[in-house]
């Protein structure tokens, strides 16, 4: 039986365990916290930073491991990308390639050298000469931190003084103290979602973005684009970008802006993604996404996958966020959004503290629909109607 490493535990990363269990793997799971669920699902569980790349190697090695799983976290595809160059396991991403894709300053970049449409940034390892910059720049600016993800290390400036705070919360969030500025783009976010097998496509999704409470973090997916058009074309950049580079096979997700100007390519990832949203890529396409994923991380064959008829043509998720920090009381979901709901996954108890609104979700829930339409209407008002009853200690 192989041994496979699969980074962190938490409800994104437990269905990955339970598939890679079912497809015949020894599952060992790693990460901070030994209290996250998916830690129970697993075969075997070693307490390591699995951003930590010299010591997660070393325990590939020292316990015959297989093969790597990234989380659904860039440090994760990162550690698992170097792990794959030192083991000399071929069929996977080169480290090279995976910073090009998941570092903000060297993706921009390369869209920049390739016409890929997206905003123009300037890179800054020191905050004085960000500042320099942002004194004579045009505002509003998106002042972000290169190597994070989930919204984190990101504020827009609307002038210089905004600009100073948004820079000293960003170079201090980033590990690599490397910053970004990037115009502010108005405009409604989508992604679009392909898996590759032999460098071609072979299935896609699409998904509107919906941002009520942070906008640098996604509380709220509806499943498919409502903007049919945008498909094409960026599976097109997607297939330029497997040729240009000689992707291995796997997943890829692009996040965009659109506005009447057209699209802004915002970032691009080749890992799993938050919320159980391979969940809804098989409910939404009829392809088997976790499988696909565990193949391809593993660098094993994926062609032979075939998409079925879709589960639910319509769905999507929603997170539960309180307005402010406190003590959980209680939620309450109005019953005409309940009779769509078919999962529900509590991720704070009733009696924890909320620490950080803006980032900490309270409950996830996922819904289908029998209208597009419907289920874009109400979706723009769950944050509003899905009450959060909150108290201060």
């Amino acid at each position: 039986m192989k041994k496979v490493l699969i980074l962190n535990g938490s409800f994104c990363e437990t269905p990955v365990i339970k598939k890679a269990k079912e497809m015949g793997f020894y599952t060992i799971s790693t990460g901070n916290d030994p209290t996250l669920e998916g830690h129970s699902f697993s075969d075997e569980y070693i307490h390591m930073d699995y951003s930590d790349k010299e010591n997660i190697l070393s325990l590939i090695m020292s316990h015959s491991i297989d093969g790597v799983i990234s989380c659904a976290n860039d440090f994760g595809t990162i550690t698992t990308a170097y792990v794959n160059d030192k083991m000399g396991w071929i069929g996977r991403d080169s480290l090279e390639n995976v910073l090009l894709l998941h570092h903000k300053d060297r993706f921009k970049a390369y869209c920049a050298a390739k016409d890929i449409p997206s905003v123009i940034s300037h890179s800054f390892t020191e905050k004085e000469t960000l500042l320099a910059y942002a004194r004579n720049c045009d505002y509003p600016i998106i002042i972000k931190a290169n190597d994070l993800t989930g919204g984190k290390g990101i504020q827009k400036a609307e002038n210089f003084q905004e600009a100073i705070s948004a820079a000293e919360y960003a170079f201090s969030a980033s590990r690599a103290k490397n910053v970004l500025v990037e115009p502010f783009i108005i405009g409604t976010q989508h992604a679009v979602d392909a898996f590759i097998a032999n460098g071609k496509i072979i299935a896609s999704t699409s998904c509107n973005c919906i941002s009520s409470i942070n906008p640098y973090l996604i509380q709220t997916e509806t499943y498919p684009c409502i903007y049919e058009e945008d498909i094409k074309p960026i599976c097109q950049i997607i297939q330029n970008m497997v040729d240009d580079l000689h992707l291995a096979d796997g997943v890829f997700t692009v996040q965009y802006m659109r506005n009447s100007n057209g699209i802004y390519i915002l970032e691009v990832m080749r890992r799993l993604t938050g919320n159980l949203s391979f969940t809804l890529y098989e409910k939404a396409s009829g392809f088997p996404w976790y499988e696909g994923y565990i193949l391809s991380q593993l660098g094993l064959p994926c062609d032979h996958l075939k998409s079925a008829a879709p589960e639910a043509k319509y769905c999507g998720h929603h997170g539960i966020f309180a307005r402010g920090n406190g003590i959980i009381e209680d939620y309450e979901i109005p019953s005409d959004i309940q009779r769509h709901i078919y999962q529900l996954v509590e991720l704070k108890k009733r009696g924890e503290r909320i620490q950080n609104y803006m980032f900490e979700r309270i409950a996830s829930f996922f819904y289908t629909y029998d209208s597009h339409e419907e289920m874009n209407h109400d979706a723009k008002e769950f944050f509003n109607r899905v009450v959060v009853h909150m108290r201060e200690e």
